[in-house]
C-alpha cells in the first residue's frame, strides 16, 4: 500500500495503539474533538473521562504501572488544565511513562502585549508550565511534525528513567492532511517497567508486595490502626486465590500478619506513591482496575487504603469509576483528629452513585470488607468502607487540636 492521506490526529492515534494504548483518560473539550473522530475511525482505544485533569493523570499513570507501558492523558487547554502539573510532577518522581496531550482551540500566533485588565481570555501556557515537571514539552506548529512528535514522545517516556511527555496541538492543526507513508512506524522498544515498589522499577508489569512494611522513619505511623492493617492484610490476598493490588501511600497497608496463610497462587502488588499529591488513590486505582479489565484479570482485586485527609480532594473521581463500571474498594481509614465535621465520607460517596459503610467497633470490620468486596462485584461500582476509631493515646505527639482550624491537606 502507497502513501496516505489522512488527517495528522489520525496518524497519531494510529501510533498510539501500534504503542499499546487502549484507553486515553482525559478531560473532554472542544479543542479534543478531532482527537476523538480519529479515535472512532481507527477503534481499539477507549476514551475515559475524568472530572478534572489532575485525576486524569493519576488514572494514567495507575495504567501504566499496572501495563509497564506509556500511559495516555488527553485534556483541553484551559485554566484547569495547570492541575495537570500535579500529575505530571507524581509520574516524574515516581519514574512512570505518561504521554500527555493537550488540545487547544487554534494555533494564531500570540496576541500583543496588552494590560491584562483589557486582555481577553488565553489558556494558560502548559508546554513552558510543564517544562519543569515533564521530560519534554513541545508545542505542535507544523502537521507534519506530529506522527513523528508522537513517535518520539513514546520513546522519550519511557528510555532511560521514565516520565511524563507532553505534546500541545491546536484543533485546527491535528485536523490537516498529512501524507504519511505506506503503514505505522514499528513501536518503539519498550524500556524497564515503572517504579512500583519504593522506586524501584519493575522486570514484569505489577511488582510482588513485600512480606513486611517498610519502617516508619516518624515512628508515629498509624499506630492507633495496626488492628485495621492486620485485618486487611489477612482478607487481602492472605487467603485468596486472586491477585490483589494495594494503591496506598500508607508504608503499613502492605503489612502482612505474622503466621498468616499466604497461598502460592496469590500475590499482593503494592502501588505506593512517592511524593503524590493529597487524593491520588482513588484515580490512581481507577487507571490499575481498567488495565486488569482490558487484559482479562477480573477477578484481580484492588483495595485503595487512604487516611481521611485527601481522600476528599478527588473523591469525585468516584463518579467516573460508577459511570464506567470500574470497581474496587476504598478502605478509609480514619481517627477522631482526621474527622472532618462538615463531610459524612459514606453519604459522600452515594452521593457520587457508589455504596459505603462506616465501622465503629473493630469487629465490624470483616464483615464490613467482606460486603464491599462483594459489593463492588456485582454493582461494578466502588464501595467505601470507613473505619471510624479513636487513635491511641500513647501515638499522639501532643493534645488534638480543633479539627477545623487545622485543616490542611499538603504533602
Amino acid at each position: 500500500m502507497g502513501a496516505r492521506r489522512i488527517p495528522a490526529v489520525q496518524a497519531a492515534v494510529e501510533i498510539m495503539k501500534d504503542e499499546g494504548a487502549d484507553t486515553v483518560f482525559g478531560c473532554p473539550g472542544a479543542a479534543l474533538l478531532p482527537l476523538y473522530a480519529a479515535m472512532e475511525r481507527t477503534g481499539g482505544i477507549a476514551h475515559l473521562s475524568a472530572g478534572h485533569a489532575e485525576g486524569a493523570a493519576h488514572m494514567a499513570d495507575g495504567w501504566a504501572r499496572t501495563t509497564g507501558k506509556a500511559g495516555v492523558v488527553a485534556v483541553a487547554a484551559g485554566p484547569g488544565a495547570v492541575r495537570l502539573l500535579s500529575g505530571l510532577y507524581a509520574a516524574r518522581q515516581d519514574a512512570v511513562p505518561l504521554v500527555c496531550v493537550t488540545g487547544r482551540e487554534a494555533s494564531a500566533p500570540p496576541a500583543p502585549a496588552i494590560p491584562l485588565r483589557h486582555a481577553g481570555y488565553r489558556p494558560p501556557d502548559l508546554v513552558r508550565l510543564a517544562g519543569a515537571v515533564a521530560k519534554r514539552a513541545e508545542r505542535i506548529e507544523d502537521p507534519a511534525r506530529i506522527p513523528g512528535a508522537f513517535r518520539e514522545a513514546f520513546r522519550i517516556a519511557r528510555e532511560g528513567r521514565p516520565g511524563p511527555v507532553l505534546i500541545d496541538i491546536p484543533a485546527d492543526l491535528a485536523g490537516v492532511e498529512i501524507v504519511c507513508g505506506p503503514g505505522p512506524v514499528a513501536p518503539s522498544a519498550p524500556g524497564a517497567g515503572p517504579a512500583l515498589v519504593d522506586g524501584v522499577r519493575s522486570p514484569a508489569p505489577g511488582a510482588v508486595l513485600p512480606q513486611s512494611a517498610p519502617a516508619d522513619p516518624a515512628g508515629t505511623g498509624a499506630q492507633w490502626a495496626h488492628w485495621a492493617l492486620a485485618e486487611l492484610a489477612e482478607l487481602f490476598g492472605g487467603g485468596s486465590s486472586a491477585d490483589t493490588y494495594v494503591v496506598s501511600g500508607l508504608p503499613e497497608a502492605s503489612a502482612s500478619r505474622p503466621g498468616a496463610p499466604r497461598p502460592d497462587t496469590a500475590r499482593r502488588h503494592r502501588v505506593p506513591r512517592r511524593n503524590g499529591p493529597p487524593g491520588w488513590e482513588v484515580p490512581t486505582a481507577i487507571g490499575v482496575r481498567k488495565a486488569l479489565d482490558s487484559r482479562g484479570e477480573r477477578a484481580a482485586e484492588v483495595v485503595v487504603v487512604v487516611d481521611g485527609r485527601g481522600f476528599p480532594l478527588t473523591a469525585g473521581e468516584l463518579a467516573a469509576a460508577a459511570q464506567y463500571e470500574v470497581p474496587f474498594v476504598v478502605v478509609l481509614l480514619g481517627g477522631a483528629e482526621d474527622a472532618d465535621p462538615f463531610t459524612d465520607p459514606v453519604k459522600l460517596a452515594e452521593a457520587y452513585g457508589c455504596a459505603g459503610r462506616d465501622v465503629l467497633d473493630p469487629a465490624d470490620l470483616r464483615s464490613a470488607v467482606e460486603w464491599a468486596r462483594k459489593e463492588a462485584v456485582s454493582t461494578r461500582r466502588p464501595v467505601l468502607v470507613e473505619v471510624r476509631a479513636e487513635r491511641a493515646a500513647d501515638a499522639y505527639d501532643g493534645p488534638p487540636a480543633d479539627p477545623v482550624h487545622t485543616r490542611a491537606y499538603g504533602t
